[in-house]
């Protein structure tokens, strides 16, 4: 993995931003996101994000969103006790909170007051999905998949993983303005965080669609090598041995500071998502003031 430590970097100059997946630990990506914005920054063209790290980009393009989604989040949390409802939970509802909590939340920005306002954005949204592999099927795709996961995670520390298209797991990029409706927005959401068995699979232009980690958590689309060189990456996972903002195949990565302090799938109130978000801030600054980020407007 050949690592290029940068020291400083134009956020004016990015074309493409990318977010990773990571569950609560989006909200770091949501912190960092709010700061700029209040100093006057503007989003990229180009967002492209997959599970909970599409949440998150789509919610920076609604009507006052990240906001919307954060409150949500916490009052979803709140009021929910369990992870897993064991008993008197229907098999319609699912048994695993996130399987009814995750569309309530993505409705709370994404719906009928702001759908046309995120179609209309100058933004283009593109959600990354995993396509089952032919030969696995929809079951064998998510084994290889978790598997792969955990073998580029403890054994090789990969930043993309290599194995799932190795198996035959397939990545697609769906753009989200061309969804016609709220609900085919809503469901390809929902696909870009589907993790099966916990929650379920979803159809997406006629295939099986599933949360976009399962081959690969930080998205990055086919790009030229100049769009490779205005593209920022945002991690959510946290890499020890690396800077904070590095090259990587010609792309800038940016990351926390420090391991995000929030657990990844836990939707109680005991969930911390309030520290992922005041990390993101707090980085988001701090890289300002030592100078490793600018916001310099571009020159014409």
């Amino acid at each position: 993995m050949q690592i290029q430590a940068v020291t400083a970097l134009n956020l004016s100059r990015v074309e493409t931003m990318v977010f990773a997946g990571g569950g609560n630990r989006c909200w770091w990506q949501a912190g960092a996101l709010t700061h700029w914005l209040s100093l006057g920054w503007q989003l990229p063209n180009t967002l492209v994000g997959t599970s909970a790290g599409a949440a998150i980009a789509t919610a920076a393009v609604a009507n006052d969103g990240l906001r919307r989604a954060f409150d949500s989040c916490q009052q979803l949390f709140g009021g929910n006790i369990r992870i897993f409802q064991w008993r008197n939970a229907a098999p319609a509802e699912g048994r695993f909170a996130h399987q009814r909590i995750y569309p309530v939340w993505l409705a709370s920005f994404l719906n009928e007051e702001t759908f046309d306002t995120v179609r209309q954005a100058p933004q283009q949204l593109q959600i990354a999905l995993t396509r089952p592999a032919r030969a696995l099927g929809l079951r064998g795709s998510i084994v290889a998949g978790t598997l792969s996961y955990f073998v580029d995670k403890w054994l090789w520390g990969r930043l993309h993983p290599q194995l799932p298209r190795m198996l035959g797991l397939r990545q697609d990029f769906v753009t989200l303005q061309q969804c016609t409706t709220l609900e085919e927005a809503q469901t390809l959401l929902a696909a870009a965080a589907a993790a099966p068995p916990l929650m379920r699979a979803r159809q997406i232009n006629g295939d099986v669609a599933i949360d976009g980690g399962y081959l690969d958590s930080v998205p990055v689309p086919e790009q030229t090598l100049a769009e490779r060189r205005h593209t920022l990456v945002l991690l959510t996972r946290h890499y020890p041995k690396l800077p904070p903002l590095f090259l990587h195949r010609d792309r800038y990565y940016l990351q926390a500071s420090q391991r995000i302090p929030v657990s990844t799938w836990d939707c109680r109130p005991r969930a911390d998502i309030h520290a992922a978000l005041a990390l993101g801030k707090h980085d988001a600054a701090r890289f300002l003031a030592d100078g490793l980020l600018t916001l310099k407007p571009v020159e014409p």
